[in-house]
């Protein structure tokens, strides 16, 4: 499985705006669809492809750290 990671929505939204991006415009160049971006945003996707995320951080300007914290991966053997 490959790295997920939680966006800080927060964090994401402040830099967006501080820079007074156009969330279209940050969509198309992280290489996801405006709908995927509006969903991360709001919290409805609970979490981001590694890809994705370090796609993200480059369009924000911003280390990978301040703007998503990495998921644990889960154990699903069974006991």
């Amino acid at each position: 499985m490959k790295h997920q990671y939680q966006l800080k929505r927060d964090e994401v939204n402040r830099i967006i705006g501080s820079q007074e991006l156009k969330k279209w415009w940050v969509a198309e160049f992280t290489g996801v669809h405006k709908t995927t971006l509006r969903r991360w945003l709001q919290g409805k996707i609970h979490t981001v492809r590694g890809e994705h995320a370090e796609q993200l951080a480059q369009v924000l300007q911003a280390r990978l750290s301040e703007i998503a914290d990495p998921v644990a991966k889960r154990n699903n053997q069974n006991i």
